[in-house]
């Protein structure tokens, strides 16, 4: 009798084992991306995305870093996406980062290959002194291959979240590991007001810019 499938697995679809998920390298190796990822459970998943008329060009500049993603994280590049609120922004950053687990799963073992990060949940975090993991999840965050940085700019900030997300990027972009930024922010000069100079820098000019003009889908 044929196995039942796991809905849950990445590749439930076209999987031909005939034992338990647990078995399977695949199955292990990619739920361990996914585990410390700092996805939510819900968008460990991709989602099919529509493209206004507005947006066509733009989704077709996303989907080629989406299929080209391997080497957009060797060499190191950035993405910055803007746009108005609920226009697709952060489900396509979550879709770039899930192409490139499918592309490194294997044989990748115990390492943290990508994050998806709330910035202004991760300000919060980073002031929880007491928390015993704390020093492991800034270390992945500064080796991680791939980060997803969601919302930033879009919420104040103190002069130490500051200084923290400063040393941050600073650090992954020495090193030429990848970022993709998502936010509500849509030209320069906004991201200069509500991230100032220095790190408006950092995350506008030195990433390839695309801004989703759509309508709020949500």
């Amino acid at each position: 009798m044929e196995r039942e499938r796991n809905s849950e697995c990445w590749y439930h679809k076209v999987c031909q084992m005939d034992n338990s998920c647990d078995a399977c390298i695949r199955y292990v190796e990619m739920k361990y991306l996914m585990d410390n990822s700092g996805l939510p459970k819900v968008k460990q998943h991709p989602i099919r995305l529509n493209a206004p008329n507005e947006d066509y060009d733009a989704f077709c500049d996303l989907q080629d870093i989406k299929d080209n993603i391997l080497e957009f994280v060797q060499s190191g590049k950035n993405l910055y996406i803007g746009g108005t609120v609920g226009n697709g922004k952060t489900s396509w950053a979550i879709k770039i980062l899930l192409k490139y687990f499918d592309e490194v799963w294997a044989g990748n073992g115990f390492r943290v290959r990508g994050m998806f990060v709330h910035v202004p949940t991760l300000l919060a975090k980073l002031k929880d002194f007491e928390n015993p993991l704390l020093k492991e999840y800034k270390e992945n965050l500064s080796k991680a291959d791939l980060i997803v940085w969601d919302e930033i700019g879009d919420t104040g900030m103190s002069n130490y979240d500051y200084s923290q997300l400063i040393m941050i990027l600073n650090d992954r972009m020495l090193n030429e590991r990848s970022n993709i930024f998502t936010s509500n922010l849509y030209t320069k000069a906004d991201t200069v007001k509500h991230l100032g100079e220095r790190l408006s820098s950092r995350v506008w000019n030195m990433s390839e810019v695309i801004i989703l003009r759509g309508k709020d889908k949500r």
